[in-house]
């Protein structure tokens, strides 16, 4: 077990601090010390794996600590309840990542963080091809664009329906010019730090590894993403795009369902308890 852990409060997203302080406050409980902007700790705490913005420098907090074959201990913004719930995972955020979210679970958790499964409520004959951050590490083994134009070909391959692609609010990367596809531009939600308005009332949705993924799956849209994304368990064939099968979600959202904490459930320590046997 690791006996301190570094961090880097100026490295986080402006909501982090009181994630980040519920986070130390459980550590220091478990015997854990925290130790600010330090190089030579067990471990080290970042906030996301987007090595850009303010975040721009965790990328060398990552690979310093990695290559000495130390964790990293990755916080982010959640996926299941946007500003309530917050992942934390060992090395990664998406399903390459350690969650500890295969073992004890409790099947009653997402009834408790009031998270339920929705039927498909398709209004809309497209595709929607949701994208993420080019500059994640969940995307940093792949040319992402050359990823974003060969899914289109391969959805034009497998059905003959529209294309609505929707772009990341803070990456506008796009295909080639011709490619004959829509785009949505989310919209901010008045209110809320960083939140945006979607739908899935499409006929399918595909994502590489992130957030959109797991809200389609959620919500009940035939979802296809990445072997890399933690909505992969329910994810639905290529060949079944056009006429897509169901798929039994509700082991899939027990499991999910502990890799994501509330602020008072970090304080308590309750992410070391599944994460430990990776420290």
């Amino acid at each position: 077990m690791i006996s301190s852990i570094a961090y880097f409060p100026s490295q986080c997203a402006k909501n982090s601090a009181p994630v980040l302080q519920a986070f130390l406050k459980s550590c220091n409980m478990n015997g854990i010390a925290t130790k600010e902007n330090h190089w030579e700790c067990d471990a080290a705490v970042i906030w996301s794996v987007l090595w850009h913005g303010r975040m721009a420098d965790n990328e060398s907090v990552y690979e310093y600590y990695r290559e000495q074959g130390k964790p990293v201990i990755c916080i982010d913004v959640g996926s299941l309840i946007r500003g309530t719930t917050w992942k934390i995972a060992v090395n990664n955020i998406n399903a390459l990542g350690y969650y500890g979210h295969k073992k004890n679970i409790d099947s009653n958790r997402p009834k408790k963080l009031g998270l339920e499964l929705k039927d498909h409520a398709k209004k809309k004959e497209a595709v929607l091809l949701a994208t993420q951050h080019a500059k994640s590490l969940q995307v940093q083994e792949i040319d992402y664009l050359a990823w974003i134009e060969n899914t289109i070909a391969k959805i034009k391959r497998f059905t003959d329906r529209p294309i609505v692609m929707r772009p990341h609010p803070r990456c506008k990367i796009m295909p080639s010019a011709g490619s004959g596809i829509i785009v949505e531009q989310p919209r901010h939600v008045n209110g809320t730090y960083d939140s945006y308005d979607i739908s899935f009332e499409y006929h399918a949705t595909v994502n590489y590894c992130s957030t959109p993924g797991i809200q389609s799956a959620m919500s009940g849209c035939p979802t296809i993403v990445d072997i890399s994304s933690l909505a992969y368990p329910v994810s639905i064939a290529w060949q079944d795009l056009e006429d897509p099968i169901e798929t039994d979600r509700t082991r899939w959202l027990a499991e999910i369902s502990h890799t994501e904490y509330t602020v008072e459930e970090i304080a308590q320590g309750r992410w070391l308890k599944r994460l430990e046997d990776q420290l």
